[in-house]
């Protein structure tokens, strides 16, 4: 697979998330970049105090995941 992020044929980052991102992260992104991003991840929890129990602050994490990786919303369809 041909990582998203980096462009790098690499392994996929497999099963990460639940639900249409999830499904995107493990089709395009490699397992490489999405652990980039778990390091990533907790700079932006703690920048803008997230709380990801918060279905609210959950919500936005995965906008930022998203655009950390260029994928559209969920409402909108993929570009292949």
């Amino acid at each position: 697979m041909t990582c998203v992020r980096c462009g790098e044929r690499r392994e996929g980052a497999g099963s990460v998330l639940p639900g249409m991102l999830g499904e995107q992260i493990a089709r395009r992104v490699c397992s490489a970049c999405w652990a980039e991003w778990l390091q990533e991840q907790i700079k932006v929890i703690n920048h803008y105090g997230l709380r990801p129990a918060l279905r609210e602050d959950r919500e936005r994490l995965y906008g930022i995941t998203r655009e950390y990786f260029g994928l559209p919303p969920e409402d909108l369809p993929e570009r292949s």
